[in-house]
């Protein structure tokens, strides 16, 4: 007969088995797991959301002109800030080109139209599947109204004035077309100048007899004459915050021509 006692056997342990790991190891990894993925889709989320709000704050800064169907193609977009640039012309450029299709339609000639187009200073056009155009367009910049039909643009050129923009908030400049470039270099600096003083310019003209006259959108005329205008009108800026400062609103116009002192012109003989 075999005695049983009431003591069990005891198993001996050995070495774990390879490639096993404890069970406290494996919830840590697993919770390890569970948190950098956690992250991952917050940052994910995050950058999603940057991206919508990017390109939803991009559109709404550009202008975008919708031209519907248009021959061959089905939509037809273009996109810019358009201030010289009317609608009716987008349809006559663009109309010949988008009676061939989607795929046979002429991106470059397109591309050529529009910037042959003066106000026109960059276009991009590309397809937008499956029967559509998206065009880009950006414009140039007035500076300056030139005469009455002509505006000067930040390049130096003299462009035609359109008929439907608005110019009320531009300087008028004037003088001889052979010196736009040293005219738009001179307001230049002087509308820095004034512009640090809180005055800005309404006119600034040049003629051989003369010289400089500019007039303040305050309606003072300076007379400047032919040379060291910087310093004519520091001068002037200087009287304008001293001496003259009660009287300005009664000032006509400043003659700083004279080497060391200025001649009053005062309204309706104001003194």
């Amino acid at each position: 007969m075999v005695k049983r006692t009431g003591k069990q056997p005891t198993k001996k342990l050995g070495r774990p088995v390879r490639g096993a790991r404890p069970i406290a190891a494996q919830k840590t990894t697993a919770r390890g797991i569970v948190w950098r993925f956690g992250v991952t889709l917050i940052l994910a989320v995050s950058l999603a959301c940057g991206l919508l709000y990017g390109g939803h704050w991009l559109r709404q800064r550009l202008q975008v002109v919708p031209l519907g169907k248009m021959d061959a193609l089905e939509q037809v977009e273009v996109r810019g800030v358009f201030n010289a640039v009317h609608e009716v012309q987008l349809k006559e450029i663009l109309l010949p080109y988008l009676q061939a299709g989607f795929f046979s339609v002429d991106i470059r000639a397109m591309q050529s139209a529009l910037l042959a187009n003066p106000w026109v200073t960059s276009a991009s056009v590309r397809r937008r599947w499956p029967r559509g155009v998206l065009v880009e367009i950006a414009e140039a910049q007035p500076l300056a109204v030139w005469g009455g039909d002509r505006l000067l643009v930040a390049s130096g050129a003299l462009l035609p004035r359109p008929a439907h923009m608005h110019v009320k908030a531009l300087p008028e400049l004037a003088g001889d077309e052979l010196l736009v470039g040293q005219i738009m270099t001179q307001y230049q600096a002087l509308a820095g100048i004034l512009t640090s003083r809180d005055m800005e310019v309404k006119r600034l003209s040049f003629d051989d007899l003369s010289g400089w006259r500019l007039e303040l959108v305050s309606g003072i005329e300076l007379k400047l004459g032919h040379d060291a205008l910087l310093e004519r009108v520091n001068r002037f800026l200087l009287l304008s915050r001293g001496l003259l400062a009660p009287h300005l609103h009664k000032v006509a116009g400043v003659d700083t021509r004279y080497g060391n002192a200025v001649a009053v012109q005062w309204k309706n003989g104001q003194k």
